[in-house]
Order: C-alpha cells, then sequence, then structure tokens
C-alpha cells in the first residue's frame, strides 16, 4: 500500500477494513490512532503490536529518516514470507512422525498395561525367569506409574528455569555459549545471527543512512551476548577510521565470503547492492541448512519411533515365545 502512494494512515486504514483476523485489526487501529497523535510509524506500530524484533524497529526507523518506507516494507514482507514458508516445511515434516508416535504410544501402552502383566503372573505362577528384556520394560513401567507426579513436577520445573534462563541476562549468556558449542545447534544459531545483521545493515545503507548508524542498528538486533560485543566493538572501529570491511573482520559469527562482498562493494562504489547480496547469501544459507534438517527429521523421528515400538512389541512376544516353547516342551 505504501508502495501504491498512499499515506501511512491510510495504509493502516485499509489493513483496518481489509476484514483481516482481529488481531490484525486491533493492531492497525491502535497503530493509526497513535499515528494520527503524531508518533512515528515505527513508534505507532510497537505501540499497536506490542514487542516487534529489533531489526524490524531498527529497519523502519531508518527507512523513516530516509524516506524508504515503502521500500523498507517490501523487504520485511518478503523476508516474513520465507521465514512462514521455512516454519510451515519444518512443522510439515513433523506430523507424520507425531500421528504416528502417538497412535504408537497408544497400542505400546495398551500392550504393557493390559498384556504384558498377564504375561507376568503366567511366569510367576511356572516359576520361570521373564526374559530380560521385559523384566527391565517391567520395571520402567512399574517405576513411571509410580513417580509420575514427579517426573511431571521435575518436567515443569526445567520449563520454569527455562524461562528463568530467558528473562536473566547473565544465566542467557551461559546458555548461549553452551548452545553455541553444540555442533547443530551452534551452526544455526550463527547462521541466523548473521543473517539478521546482515539483512539490517544492508537496509540501513540502503537507506542512505551513515555506515555508523547502520553498524549501531544491525548491532541492536543481536540478542546473543557474545555476538552484540563483537557488533559494537566493529562499530567503535568503525569510528576510528577503519574500513567496514575492516571492522565487520570482528564479527566471528559472519561468514567469510560475506565480508568479501562487503569489500568489494568499497572497492566498487556499490555499497548498498553487495551488502544486500551479502545479506541474500547468509539468508539462502540459512533456508538451506532448514530445508536441509526438515529433509532429515522425517526418516529420523521414524526410525526412532520404530526402534521404541520394536522393542516394547518384543518385551512382550518373547514371554509369550518362550510360554510356547514351555508348553511344546511339555
Amino acid at each position: 500500500l505504501l508502495g501504491a502512494g498512499l499515506s501511512a494512515a491510510e495504509a493502516l486504514e485499509a489493513v483496518q477494513a481489509a476484514g483481516a483476523a482481529a488481531r490484525v485489526e486491533t493492531m492497525a487501529a491502535q497503530a493509526r490512532a497513535a499515528l494520527l497523535d503524531g508518533e512515528p510509524l515505527s513508534v505507532a506500530l510497537v505501540r499497536g503490536a506490542g514487542e516487534l524484533p529489533a531489526w524490524f524497529t531498527a529497519a523502519l526507523r531508518a527507512g523513516e529518516q530516509s524516506g524508504e518506507l515503502a521500500a523498507v516494507f517490501e523487504t520485511l514482507a518478503g523476508y516474513l514470507e520465507s521465514a512462514a514458508s521455512d516454519r510451515a516445511q519444518l512443522a510439515s515434516a513433523l506430523i507424520y512422525p507425531a500421528f504416528v508416535a502417538a497412535v504408537s504410544v497408544l497400542v505400546c501402552g495398551v500392550l504393557m498395561v493390559n498384556v504384558a502383566p498377564e504375561i507376568v503372573a503366567m511366569f510367576a505362577t511356572s516359576g520361570q525367569p521373564l526374559p530380560p528384556l521385559t523384566a527391565a520394560m517391567m520395571a520402567l513401567s512399574d517405576m513411571v506409574a509410580a513417580h509420575w507426579p514427579a517426573g511431571l513436577a521435575g518436567f515443569a520445573g526445567l520449563v520454569g528455569l527455562w524461562v528463568l534462563v530467558a528473562r536473566v541476562a547473565g544465566l542467557r549468556a551461559r546458555r548461549d555459549r553452551l548452545l553455541l558449542r553444540l555442533p547443530l545447534v551452534g551452526r544455526f544459531l550463527r547462521m541466523g545471527a548473521a543473517a539478521q545483521y546482515l539483512r539490517t545493515l544492508a537496509l540501513v545503507i540502503a537507506s542512505r543512512q551513515p555506515l555508523t548508524e547502520a553498524v549501531h542498528h544491525a548491532a541492536g538486533v543481536l540478542d546473543i551476548a557474545d555476538f552484540a560485543r563483537e557488533a559494537e566493538a566493529a562499530g567503535e572501529a568503525l569510528r576510528r577510521g577503519e574500513t567496514l570491511s575492516a571492522a565487520l573482520g570482528r564479527l566471528g559469527f559472519l561468514p567469510p565470503v560475506a565480508r568479501q562482498l562487503i569489500q568489494a562493494g568499497e572497492a566498487s562504489a556499490r555499497l548498498a547492492p553487495m551488502s544486500d547480496r551479502a545479506a541474500v547469501l547468509a539468508e539462502t544459507w540459512l533456508r538451506t541448512e532448514r530445508k536441509r534438517v526438515a529433509a532429515l527429521l522425517d526418516p529420523l523421528l521414524m526410525i526412532l519411533v520404530g526402534g521404541v515400538v520394536l522393542v516394547i512389541v518384543l518385551s512382550v512376544l518373547l514371554p509369550i515365545f518362550d510360554l510356547q516353547g514351555m508348553v511344546s516342551g511339555d
């Protein structure tokens, strides 16, 4: 709507009247009211929508200062559509294994609750020992039945601890350092930080703002404390007179090719398009990794569910085979 030439107030009014979800209509109405009260659009949207991601507000402020709001919103919309597509693909990869797992748990529960105790009783009458696998599964089942309240309380405690860690800066920093050491999780965190940082940097540079402002806004989108400190150090180096590519060399989470593209942009006086290319490259890599993980999740989860079902079914069938052998021997 902004790209079509409407004012911000007219665009918000059109969104409000578009018959979308009630939450969207309410957000548009509150943002329009704040805008008519004299607030900038970035502040009005925060008031209407609540807390927005840091890089959204940074990009909007840069767009307001440069008069390129339509282009900024176009970029943000493209990012949201791409992220929604990635999440939908990941959710689709989990639906079938989740359904199979739910049915398997139900069937295995019936076997362990109704069938296995009868078999155990038969073995107790005959005086024969249970197969080791069956004995282990029955012991596990008895332990779960006896201590499920403690297990539920422990799970609730872990959820509460996770929420607490997310709210306390010191604990959150330790959690992030631990996650960064994990092979796959750490890679995703670095790639996500690089994509957000480079996208914000490209947006602000394209809005014809000073490089110091671009680096400042880009640093504000980083949630991981160690990355934020590196970004602040890069901003200080830029203010001391270093080139942007040299300052970005302090950011360990940026891929080397991104710095090379920005260095090429500085040398050719095409910094805005080359920084945008670096952002697109980082986002493409992140999207590709997400798709690869989504493609692997389906077979891996099916193998895991199948293994659990196999163990439980064997724990029920092995005593039956032993009983059959005892009857045949008699």
